[in-house]
């Protein structure tokens, strides 16, 4: 989901000596009975983003369970064959679909059939397929080669969510997700250059920079709260007050934007009296390109 199942992705990184100083983030949030080892994902990815921080790996043989937003491993009974109106054909204006038709010739997406969709797919279409362009996999997703990890060592694996509630939130958006698509197409420059950057960004473990990117590429307060904030809330009472995580010690793997601020996972968690811990060190990550167009 955008900002989170299909979040902003990378590149290479442009300095290899800084890889050798810097990991991704990861937090460990614990009380006197339980460890949670959490680890930002981002859900289209490299080899090169491969071996995983030390610190998460560390854990893993002692680890009771992994823990993911959803499992995408299990066969869905979820499809999207009966698209819900508005279409993107209905809520765009002439020019904004002008505006579509050149991204979609960019990408090498058909564009009769993207209008024909509800506009949250389309912009799913046009987020997926910039990945593509940018030689990124969702088999190289943080989650996903975590959960085929788990699956092979047999190591329990848990989710705050199924595929099926996934899919219903990105269907019940507001205008059923024209603000997303508006702000994608509005401003697909700037996305290029995001996604170019955020994987240079989550190797360098460059906190402030992944703030700023956070905050570069909100949508409007009602879907960001959908996507994002209402999640990260729920996902904390689990985590706190759930019968399965009152003890153990537990792999966490979320998309990385769920992580940022105070409306994060970590700060929520704090609140709930949890101690949190950054217990990898960053640097600062070179994004010449979107810096410029956000300067």
């Amino acid at each position: 989901m955008f900002k989170s199942l299909l979040s902003k992705m990378l590149v290479l990184l442009p300095f290899i000596s800084h890889h050798a100083f810097a990991e991704p983030i990861v937090w460990k949030i614990y009380d006197t009975q339980r460890q949670f080892y959490v680890l930002g994902s981002i859900h289209a990815g490299e080899k090169d983003m491969f071996p995983l921080p030390k610190a998460f790996l560390a854990q893993w043989k002692d680890a009771d369970a992994l823990i993911v937003e959803a499992n995408i491993l299990k066969q869905s009974t979820s499809t999207v064959e009966q698209y819900q109106p508005p279409l993107t054909q209905e809520k765009l204006n002439s020019e904004q679909l002008q505006t579509l038709q050149t991204i979609t010739t960019s990408l090498q997406l058909p564009y009769e059939h993207l209008i024909a969709q509800p506009p949250w797919l389309t912009a799913t279409y046009l987020q997926l397929a910039l990945a593509k362009q940018q030689n990124l996999s969702t088999d190289q997703g943080i989650d996903y080669v975590l959960l085929k990890r788990a699956q092979q060592q047999d190591l329990p694996i848990k989710a705050f969510e199924t595929v099926e509630h996934q899919l219903n939130l990105l269907q019940n958006l507001p205008e059923n997700g024209t603000n997303m698509l508006l702000e994608t197409i509005n401003n697909w420059q700037q996305t290029e250059q995001a996604l170019k950057c955020l994987v240079n960004v989550w190797k360098q473990g460059d906190s402030k920079k992944f703030t700023e990117l956070f905050n570069d590429t909100q949508f409007d307060p009602e879907t960001n709260d959908a996507l994002i904030f209402s999640r990260n809330r729920q996902w904390t009472k689990i985590l706190s007050e759930s019968e399965d995580y009152q003890s153990g010690r537990f792999m966490v793997v979320v998309g990385a934007f769920h992580l940022i601020g105070e409306q994060g996972l970590p700060a929520l968690m704090e609140k709930e009296g949890f101690t949190v811990e950054r217990i990898t060190k960053g640097v600062t990550a070179q994004c010449d390109g979107w810096e410029k167009l956000t300067s």
